[in-house]
């Protein structure tokens, strides 16, 4: 009974020492009994989301899909060559910022182009002076580019498996004090192509190794009724005539290991008629040994100004299960990201402006242990 008394009057001299202080007795006990709250969560810039799955050791066998979604063979098609959410140029008599891409295209779109679509939205501009666009050192736009859509078509005889593409400003005129500035959105860089449909998928060194199987897989409409051809990397893979409605083609590393290779692969579908086709994908999977996965994203001069001024730059991402605990390494461009430990659910490591570079990254996930990854996330705080 003594020791209650004690204990009674030590816990009232407590609580009356923070009263005299003033330490609110709620924020007292949150942060001393085990609170998870890790500060204040701002807006934040999304960077890249990625599907990871299984990453580390396994005893079990490994899937990845490269998934190429639906289109129409027989007709023009369409392939992204560069996107950005934003570019932005400016001219002035004391100065300029003009922007300069380089456009990769590939062979097989090169022999089949018909033109290359530049598309963009003006969200900004005070009109003092022209927006220029060349394409190879040859203007293809100069004009007072107002608040609206522009799609600027470049000839394909102009187009070369590397080509430059530079978008400027002109001077102000008689704004001699100022400084023509245009704010481009949504812009876009397609190669218009066809008849014959190409798309690039990566196979990496661990899964030419580690090879077990690939798996073609794809819808078509029911009642169509023609000759398909698939190709990879220019070598034929499957061609049915009237083929049923859900088609699955697998195939051992015996059937395409002289085709396939490290790096880009390039699947190709022709038809002699017009053909939908929907959903396709291309599963790889891999038997045993540690699986790496690896992706890709682009950072934008902007984001790489953001984590300049001392924005944090984080990586989100959820832990579904672990097979066997271990250290999961998470890489950027082949820098070591310091993580503690990984635990059940969501977790978040951060990233700095010595850890990227403007244009694509990557990053990649491994380990000495085995679990499964989903809604990685990598984001800059605003």
């Amino acid at each position: 009974m003594d020791e209650f008394v004690v204990l009674l009057v030590v816990a009232f001299v407590v609580i009356g020492a923070m009263i005299l202080i003033g330490t609110p007795l709620a924020e007292w006990s949150e942060g001393n009994w085990g609170s998870t709250d890790t500060g204040t969560q701002g807006n934040s810039n999304s960077i890249a989301s990625f599907d990871i799955g299984k990453v580390g050791l396994s005893e079990n066998q490994i899937s990845r899909t490269a998934r190429f979604g639906s289109f129409t063979l027989g007709q023009s098609q369409g392939h992204t060559l560069k996107e950005m959410p934003s570019v932005k140029v400016s001219q002035g008599y004391f100065g300029a910022d003009s922007k300069e891409f380089q456009i990769n295209v590939d062979g097989n779109i090169l022999s089949n182009l018909r033109d290359v679509k530049i598309s963009f939205g003006i969200d900004e501009s005070n009109l003092y002076g022209n927006l220029i666009v060349k394409w190879n050192e040859k203007t293809y736009f100069e004009k007072t580019a107002n608040l609206r859509s522009y799609d600027v078509y470049i000839d394909a005889e102009d187009v070369k498996e590397s080509n430059v593409l530079e978008i400027s400003a002109g001077g102000p005129g008689l704004y001699f004090w100022a400084s023509t500035y245009y704010d481009l959105g949504n812009f876009k860089v397609v190669g218009e192509y066809g008849p014959e449909k190409f798309m690039s998928f990566k196979v990496y060194p661990n899964e030419i190794e580690a090879w077990n199987l690939g798996t073609l897989k794809f819808y078509t409409t029911k009642g169509q009724s023609g000759v398909i051809i698939v190709k990879l990397n220019g070598n034929e893979i499957y061609t049915a005539s009237n083929p049923e409605h859900l088609v699955t083609e697998e195939f051992e590393y015996s059937d395409i290991g002289n085709y396939i290779k490290i790096g880009d692969n390039i699947l190709s579908f022709k038809s002699n008629d017009v053909f939908e086709i929907d959903d396709v994908e291309f599963e790889i999977s891999i038997a045993g040994g540690s699986v790496t996965k690896e992706r890709e994203f682009e950072m934008t001069e902007a984001n790489i100004n953001l984590l300049k001024s001392g924005k944090a730059g984080q990586i989100t991402f959820n832990i579904d299960s672990t097979y066997r605990q271990g250290v999961l390494n998470i890489k950027i461009n082949n820098n070591q990201l310091s993580i503690q430990t990984v635990r059940s659910g969501e977790n978040t490591i951060e990233f700095d402006e010595n850890d990227v570079f403007e244009g694509t990254n990557t990053i990649t996930f491994s380990g000495t242990g085995s679990w499964d990854i989903s809604d990685a996330e990598m984001s800059i705080s605003k």
